[in-house]
């Protein structure tokens, strides 16, 4: 058993760092409105990694990737993959979801956390009802050309995903708790 410490204070033992460098946490959240008019929607586009003052991310070997929605892990192992969403509507919408699908062969998805939920009809004086909901899921990752995720809304209704450039209403959380 080798172990060497290095001037910057990484540990090392039998050659894998063992004081943090292959943990990460990372975070995406959406930057533009997004109208689902009773449909489903993978988002494709306009996401950001979150940038806010006081905000961060802790990724030393390289985050999350996204293009077209989708989303690739910087290296193997078992991550938490947590989806965040916040829904505006005018009316009521009774029928709504959010989902995480994942693929293990870079081409068939499938879902692999799902939240159902409704918005609640206005309350009186006000022009919007709110709700928001959350799922999660450990995704193993075990090569990072052929894992990956990407994220689904349905509404049956005339639901906003509402944003901010400032704080996290529709956001995915990326957390890398271990080796695969």
């Amino acid at each position: 058993m080798a172990i060497t410490l290095f001037a910057d204070g990484r540990i090392e033992k039998n050659g894998r760092d063992i004081n943090g460098s292959l943990k990460m946490v990372d975070q995406w959240r959406r930057n533009a409105i997004l109208a689902l008019n009773g449909g489903e929607n993978f988002i494709t586009t306009d996401w950001e990694r979150v940038d806010s003052g006081g905000q961060g991310a802790y990724i030393p070997d390289g985050g999350m990737t996204e293009s077209g929605g989708i989303f690739t892990f910087p290296m193997t192992g078992i991550y938490k993959v947590e989806w965040q969403a916040y829904f505006e509507d005018s009316g009521s919408a009774g029928t709504n979801s959010i989902s995480i699908y994942a693929t293990t062969n870079n081409s068939s998805y499938s879902s692999v956390s799902s939240t159902v939920f409704s918005v609640p009809d206005k309350v009186s004086g006000y022009s919007y009802s709110y709700t928001s909901a959350h799922t999660q899921s450990l995704i193993d990752v075990t090569d990072t050309t052929q894992v990956k995720v990407k994220f689904r809304v349905y509404s049956a209704g005339t639901v906003v995903a509402d944003v901010s450039s400032s704080e996290n209403r529709n956001c995915a959380t990326f957390t890398r708790i271990g080796d695969t």
